[in-house]
């Protein structure tokens, strides 16, 4: 297969956005969230006091997750010029889920400590990789 132009490059975001907006039933989603191997890391806080099948947060998450395996399929294929936009428009989407994530609100709602601090660290275990 041959490198992709701009043009292209400009369809294949359009319609991975396409495939983004028709999510499947957050059943389907979180069971895809634990195959994408994501973890949570408290930091600071109480991870027991969290909500994680909060359904912003599982919708935000596999969005995200999707998004890295549609840059890992498809970057590395595109020529050196057309890298450039692809990763601009990328860290746009990215940035925009990253947000969206970092305000939801993972707490249950039964918990009476709604102002105590949380800090947690998610982040995606590699295949093959180990990191001391």
């Amino acid at each position: 297969m041959g490198k992709r132009t701009h043009k292209d490059i400009l369809e294949l975001i359009r319609s991975f956005q396409n495939f983004l907006d028709k999510k499947p039933s957050l059943t389907k989603m979180y069971e895809e969230i634990q195959m994408m191997k994501f973890k949570v890391r408290p930091i600071q806080g109480d991870l027991s006091a969290v909500n994680l099948k909060n359904e912003k947060f599982i919708t935000t998450l596999w969005s995200l997750g999707k998004l890295d395996e549609f840059f890992q399929k498809e970057f590395y294929q595109l020529g050196e010029k057309n890298k450039d936009l692809f990763k601009k428009v990328f860290d746009s989407i990215y940035e925009r889920y990253q947000n969206d994530l970092n305000r939801v609100s993972l707490l249950w709602e039964r918990t009476p400590t709604k102002e105590s601090f949380l800090e947690v660290e998610i982040y995606k275990e590699r295949l093959g990789r180990k990191i001391n």
